[in-house]
């Protein structure tokens, strides 16, 4: 079975659009260095669909050594509600870097300390887009976490280090698998859900898998111009359920980024969600 993510999408700007005619809309500020083509392309889209349902949404695009500069301004600047970062980030500039110069109160992908901390007193006002967009997909195509066993590989701390702990907060057994990992094909294999986020057309194909298996394919990569996933459904297996690349897990964060963005608007002004 194929688990969609364009229906989830869709209901979660839904969600968006209503939260804005019910407390007005906000202004969201993307930044991205010029030399990085992929988070413009990503941020883009964002765009579209913002605008589609009234937010203001700025792509500030600059030079990369530019970047803590203008973070700077717009966490000092009132009248932007929240703020994404494109990433990898520039030469010189680390995760640590962007992460604590950015007002938590303006994080819109939960990078900062602050933000990301709360994830382990089970508190998920906002999270990280990716992470969030991978447990929606499952949980809003009434697929129970409760009790299962799932494997992550990546280790990241934007995708797999908040993931592990999202799922532990709906008592789910997690282990986190990366490149040292030993025996990672029995761990899958043990595994009831797998969470790839490798980076690597095809790492998972669905010809070697025995059991069971719901996977949630993270990874996005450009193939001879097509977008293709980490994993490869190259056989049809009976009850192998899987997200797809594109139409997955890619298309629900672009709008977990605009629900961030509602809620610490909201947050704000002093509202609650």
């Amino acid at each position: 079975m194929i688990i969609d993510g364009k229906s989830i999408s869709k209901e979660i700007i839904e969600e968006v659009k209503k939260g804005i005619l019910e407390a007005g809309t906000f202004n969201m500020t993307a930044v991205a260095y010029e030399e990085d083509v992929e988070s413009l392309v990503y941020f883009n889209s964002i765009k579209k669909n913002a605008e589609k349902i009234g937010i203001n949404f700025n792509l500030l695009v600059i030079k990369g050594e530019q970047l803590i500069e203008r973070i700077d301004e717009l966490n000092r600047d009132k009248s932007v509600d929240a703020i994404i970062v494109g990433r990898p980030f520039p030469k010189g500039i680390t995760n640590d870097m962007v992460a604590l110069s950015l007002d938590p109160d303006k994080d819109a992908d939960c990078v900062t300390p602050q933000n990301m901390g709360q994830l382990y007193l089970g508190i998920e006002n906002v999270a990280p887009a990716t992470a969030r967009a991978a447990i929606d997909i499952l949980e809003r195509n009434n697929i129970e976490l409760r009790g299962k066993s799932a494997v992550i590989i990546n280790r990241s701390v934007t995708v797999g280090r908040p993931l592990s702990q999202m799922l532990l907060n709906r008592d789910v057994t997690v282990t986190v698998a990366h490149s040292k990992t030993k025996d990672i094909e029995g761990i899958i294999e043990r595994s009831d859900i797998v969470f790839l986020a490798v980076g690597k057309a095809g790492y998972l194909k669905a010809s070697t898998l025995k059991s069971k298996k719901i996977i949630v394919d993270i990874g996005i990569n450009v193939v001879d111009g097509k977008v293709k996933g980490d994993f490869d459904p190259d056989q049809e297996r009976e009850g192998i359920d899987y997200t797809p690349v594109p139409g997955g897990v890619g298309s629900v964060t672009s709008a977990e980024i605009l629900r961030n963005g509602l809620i610490l608007a909201k947050s704000r002004r002093g509202e609650k969600d």
